[in-house]
């Protein structure tokens, strides 16, 4: 998924947002709501079991076989969107792709509509969006980007240990504080003036992701690129290591430790005055 993105520390890249929000973020984890019952718990286990295992396909069919069952709850749709989303992985074709992540949204919507109080139901939306993104012209993706925001600050609010709604907004923050300016006079006329955005925010929201859930390799390899932004090289450096030291256990991992590893060599990379020093 983050193979999408040219560089990690490339800067004023407007499809970073829509490939970092995206395809960083999408094995989000299922977090049940609230007023799940444990009858609905013990439903969902056996998907939930194969979706640990990173096996998309069987967990997807599981959960659909469900739906065929009559069970409509939010929790479910918001794990089909999750699976469809993930499916995006397996595929190189983009008409692929762009079909599964229509799929996925129309379904993490439907999750909203069964149950407005449910937080996953809104982070789903808002990942589905960042996943299609990558596929619209410009103006669509800064449509694209405010459901993003949307959505995953209305998840906060609901559910305010939902890690990934922090990392969501995290992202969001680092990339509309380093469009280039082309895209910031476009966002300042859609928008009416550029959203409030800024690196700090970023960290902000990244600290907490980290606090909530410090196994995710995302989270830290994300800090880490807010850092770079910031000039702040040696917090930079220690989340990429921090995130690169974790063990893989989400589906996306491995390619965003490639990303990582990619960050902290050019961060490790002595400039030529410094050779010539020498």
């Amino acid at each position: 998924m983050a193979h999408l993105i040219p560089s990690v520390l490339k800067k004023n890249s407007w499809i970073a947002i829509l490939t970092v929000v995206g395809f960083l973020l999408i094995s989000w984890a299922p977090l049940l709501h609230a007023e799940d019952t444990d009858s609905t718990i013990a439903t969902l286990a056996p998907g939930d079991a194969l979706e640990l295992k990173l096996q998309t396909k069987e967990a997807l069919q599981l959960y659909l076989d469900l739906e065929k069952s009559g069970e409509t709850g939010a929790e479910l749709l918001s794990r089909i969107a999750r699976e469809y989303a993930e499916l995006m992985l397996d595929t190189d074709s983009k008409t692929e792709k762009q079909r599964l992540g229509e799929v996925a949204l129309s379904y993490a919507k439907r999750a909203v509509e069964a149950d407005p109080k449910n937080a996953n139901g809104y982070l789903a939306v808002s990942i589905c969006y960042g996943r299609l993104a990558i596929f619209q012209d410009n103006k669509k993706k800064l449509e694209y980007a405010r459901e993003i925001k949307s959505n995953a600050e209305v998840a906060l609010r609901l559910n305010p240990k939902l890690d990934y709604a922090d990392y969501v907004l995290g992202a969001w923050n680092y990339e509309m504080s380093n469009l280039n300016i082309v895209l910031r006079d476009m966002a300042k006329i859609m928008y009416g003036k550029l959203p409030e955005a800024s690196n700090e925010k970023a960290v902000e929201y990244l600290l907490q992701a980290i606090e909530l859930a410090p196994q995710r390799v995302a989270h830290h390899i994300e800090l880490g690129r807010a850092y770079v932004a910031m000039d702040k090289k040696d917090l930079a450096r220690s989340e990429f290591e921090k995130g690169l030291a974790l063990p893989s256990l989400e589906k996306d991992d491995e390619m965003t430790k490639a990303l990582g590893q990619t960050a902290l060599d050019k961060l490790n990379k002595k400039p030529l005055t410094a050779i010539f020093r020498k």
